[in-house]
């Protein structure tokens, strides 16, 4: 119920208010509820429904000047690619005051079955020492298999070279195209880094503006990096 309020603008208070019946902890997908725009008028309105991807609880990371940036990460376990991926990320004091969200979208349009995400956000400072986060899948849509918006694109990686204190990676790797294919109107590469426990922590988007092959450093946000994933997406 959190995230509904946040996406409308409105307090929990509020939103609770509004459906006195409804309990916040067990909501299911269909409920109506009473959503009370600018605080006179109600509409009712369906919780939203996005498709069923696999998502984690989000990790946040302490940056230098006090901030931090938080991560969500989605994979897609279904048979079909999904897109408009986008999620929710509260953080709270222990106490259980909300201390600042966000919506986090993203990187790139599509994700292909079997890959995973990070949806990022950056909290400015100053943050509490000691905070919890917390999120929410807000929406995603599944990808007709006969879609043509899309190129089917693959990514041969041919060096990763990690610095000797785990901080940062280069990654050296190549787009591949179809003989005699032109290079798309659109071409995007999202390369993600990953701890030795699995944990997302580190991403960059690179657009293509010609180009094919790519050099391109990343870094971590917290720890050291073990090993690398490289995401592309294409359209015509």
């Amino acid at each position: 119920m959190l995230g509904i309020a946040f996406q409308y603008g409105l307090s929990l208070e509020d939103l609770k208010a509004a459906n006195p019946g409804v309990d916040p902890r067990i909501m299911s997908v269909g409920l109506q509820l009473v959503i009370p725009i600018g605080g006179e008028i109600p509409e009712t309105m369906p919780t939203a429904t996005p498709v069923p991807v696999d998502w984690q609880q989000p990790e946040c990371y302490r940056t230098g000047n006090g901030g931090a940036w938080c991560i969500l990460a989605v994979k897609n376990q279904l048979e079909s690619s999904v897109e408009n991926l986008s999620g929710w990320i509260g953080l709270y004091t222990p106490q259980g005051t909300i201390i600042s969200s966000q919506v986090a979208y993203s990187p790139l349009n599509m994700l292909r079955p079997g890959d995973t995400i990070p949806l990022m956000s950056y909290f400015a400072p100053p943050l509490t020492e000691n905070f919890e986060a917390f999120g929410e899948l807000l929406s995603g849509i599944g990808v007709a298999a006969d879609d043509t918006r899309y190129l089917s694109l693959d990514v041969k990686v041919d060096q990763v070279e990690i610095s000797a204190d785990g901080r940062q990676a280069m990654v050296r790797g190549e787009v591949l195209l179809p003989d005699g294919a032109p290079v798309p109107a659109q071409l995007w590469t999202m390369i993600i880094a990953y701890d030795v426990n699995g944990n997302i922590i580190g991403g960059r988007k690179w657009e293509s503006r010609g180009e094919t092959q790519f050099v391109l450093p990343i870094f971590s946000l917290a720890g050291m990096i073990d090993h690398v994933e490289v995401l592309t997406e294409a359209r015509p």
